[in-house]
């Protein structure tokens, strides 16, 4: 399979993070037997098609995380990758994953590690964008937590910082606390599609273009009903 033109269009997350296929493509179901029932009816080589039909189609831009098949949906976009790399190393796929913050973090190292897990899963060095899952720091605390954030920016593991599930309060706190280090906060990634659009009144939608945040919408069909 061809990689297609790149001709489709494309997105820059925050003010100066990388730049990805606007459409992007989420792998909680890729290799999630708890949810989505992986291995029963769609396995490993079906997930591969969907991966390589997707960047012929020009989507480039694929979002995992730790929890989704506890590390399998890493494991299997690592395999992917490294797979198609080796025929087209000039298709540049961009990858982002996410942090989640429970059950036993209590200290910045913990962030490190988690990092090192994910990337040692996907086969990577870098990530594009790597996401805190959930707002939830009252174990580090929501300063340290972006202090180590930042920190792996500044290592060069990150090329972009992300929140996910955050309200507008959270995200500005996020934002001020990453900008006092010099480092911005590119994306916050919350439910929306035609069936579920709170941010356009909770005040989401507002402060994200107020401070140049990337709103990433995840089940914008909702789950594929």
């Amino acid at each position: 399979m061809m990689p297609a033109e790149d001709s489709a269009q494309k997105t820059t997350l925050g003010a100066c993070g990388p730049t990805v296929s606007a459409l992007g493509i989420g792998t909680w179901a890729w290799g999630d037997k708890l949810f989505w029932g992986y291995g029963d009816r769609y396995g490993e080589a079906e997930l591969e098609r969907a991966f390589e039909g997707a960047i012929a189609a020009g989507i480039t831009f694929f979002d995992t995380a730790e929890v989704y098949g506890f590390g399998e949906s890493e494991r299997l976009l690592g395999r992917f990758l490294q797979q198609w790399q080796q025929r087209s190393p000039e298709q540049t796929i961009q990858i982002a994953t996410k942090y989640f913050p429970l059950p036993w973090r209590f200290s910045p190292s913990a962030v490190s590690e988690a990092l090192t897990a994910s990337l040692t899963r996907l086969g990577l060095t870098r990530i594009a964008l790597y996401q805190v899952h959930w707002p939830f720091d009252f174990f580090m605390g929501q300063a340290k937590l972006m202090a180590a954030l930042a920190e792996e920016v500044q290592r060069g593991r990150i090329q972009a910082i992300g929140v996910s599930n955050y309200s507008a309060a959270q995200m500005r706190t996020a934002h001020r606390q990453l900008a006092d280090l010099g480092v911005p906060l590119a994306a916050n990634q919350v439910q929306y599609s035609l069936l579920s659009r709170s941010i356009e009144t909770n005040g989401t939608m507002e402060a994200a273009q107020e401070l140049g945040i990337t709103l990433l919408a995840y089940s914008p069909w909702p789950r594929g009903c």
